[in-house]
């Protein structure tokens, strides 16, 4: 993130409502979307959208983090995200609406994690945890 950002942002959101601010609002590239959400981080993303993602907002989500993945030490922290969003009610409606776009670079992240993953021998319970959310993904 920027130093400009970091100074508008210094505040973790508590609820979806401040969270889309920040996204919307504040974040206009790529790169700080994807700082922001390992920032915000999984159990913060999990209690901010327990009850729903809003809509399109899973999609871009995805595209964030399958782009700024760069197969670094941002592994594990992607795989608890990603289980933490697939915890929110009414996930399932948010993936039926995710377009081709956004489908291909769901299945791109999950398949880019699963082969960091099943390249380590110690990782294969994350490798594990890849696969099963594949599925819950439908990647």
């Amino acid at each position: 993130m920027t130093k400009l950002l970091q100074i508008k942002v210094d505040k973790v959101p508590s609820n979806a409502h401040e969270f889309l601010k920040v996204w919307k609002n504040v974040l206009k590239s790529p790169a700080d979307r994807y700082t922001f959400l390992l920032r915000v981080g999984s159990q913060q993303l999990g209690h901010i959208f327990c009850s729903e993602i809003s809509f399109g907002l899973l999609g871009e989500m995805l595209r964030v983090m399958s782009d700024g993945y760069q197969e670094t030490a941002d592994g594990s922290e992607l795989l608890a995200v990603l289980e933490a969003l697939s915890s929110a009610n009414r996930f399932s409606l948010s993936l039926q609406f995710l377009d081709n776009t956004e489908r291909t670079a769901c299945s791109q992240l999950l398949q880019r994690l699963h082969q960091t993953f099943a390249d380590d021998q110690a990782s294969q319970q994350s490798a594990n945890r890849v696969i099963s959310l594949m599925s819950v993904y439908g990647a």
